[in-house]
């Protein structure tokens, strides 16, 4: 594995479309995993409610961690700058090397916590790993229902979008473009998704089937249709 596995991904859909099961099948072999979880959507993981809650548990087991971090109400964006700001020093031993250990941060409700109004100034530490996280061997998945909602800096460094069902015309029109494809092409029926990666489009389907085996998208849960584009020692916690 190399830091080039740290992505950015963004999971979009109306609610109820099954974004939320694709990034439970995602991350459902990852040993590395923290998630700004608001509505606590992920059950068998730690759920805390503080940063430093998130550093104890890493530290309590560098070498794998499950943690959900639910935010005060109103605190989202202050919340997930001060978590980024921790996972960036702690993943601070791998930054720029060609081994490392991935991190997975998952976003939950991001249009709450990195906005596409000024989301960059009120979330830095977000922002910071949004344009180089990847680096530091931290994976960035966003999940939200309108990609109009998220900042830019987050939408413009997706190596990946995944768009579930949308909710009416406008928000169809919006996750065509930032695909590259037609509205047309976008799934009308929950758990279907397109996905566009490296220039490529495609369908996949989620199924409740044997997990993912890996950390990667779920591709032995779903059924992927090419869419031609639109016209040893312990590891320890670092001090």
């Amino acid at each position: 594995m190399s830091a080039s596995n740290a992505g950015r991904v963004g999971v979009w859909g109306a609610s109820g479309s099954g974004k939320s099961s694709y990034v439970k099948q995602r991350i459902a072999s990852a040993r590395r995993v923290v998630i700004l979880d608001p509505l606590q959507e992920y059950p068998g993981f730690k759920h805390v409610h503080s940063v430093d809650d998130v550093r104890q548990a890493m530290r309590a087991d560098w070498s794998g961690f499950r943690v959900a971090l639910v935010p005060r109400a109103g605190q989202e964006a202050k919340t997930l700058s001060a978590l980024s700001r921790l996972l960036i020093r702690a993943q601070a031993p791998y930054r720029g090397k060609k081994r490392g250990k991935l991190l997975t941060l998952v976003v939950e409700e991001m249009n709450t916590c990195f906005p596409v109004a000024g989301g960059a100034a009120k979330c830095p530490g977000f922002a910071e790993i949004c344009s180089r996280g990847r680096h530091s061997w931290i994976e960035a998945v966003g999940v939200s229902q309108r990609i109009a909602e998220v900042d830019t800096r987050f939408r413009g460094n997706c190596t990946e979008t995944v768009v579930f069902r949308q909710k009416g015309p406008r928000d169809r029109k919006a996750a065509a473009d930032e695909l590259g494809c037609r509205p047309s092409d976008l799934p009308n029926e929950n758990l279907s998704y397109v996905i566009e990666k490296a220039g490529g489009i495609s369908r996949g389907q989620v199924t409740f089937g044997k997990p993912a085996n890996d950390n990667r998208a779920p591709a032995s849960n779903t059924n992927r249709e090419p869419i031609r584009k639109g016209n040893r020692k312990k590891p320890k916690f670092p001090t």
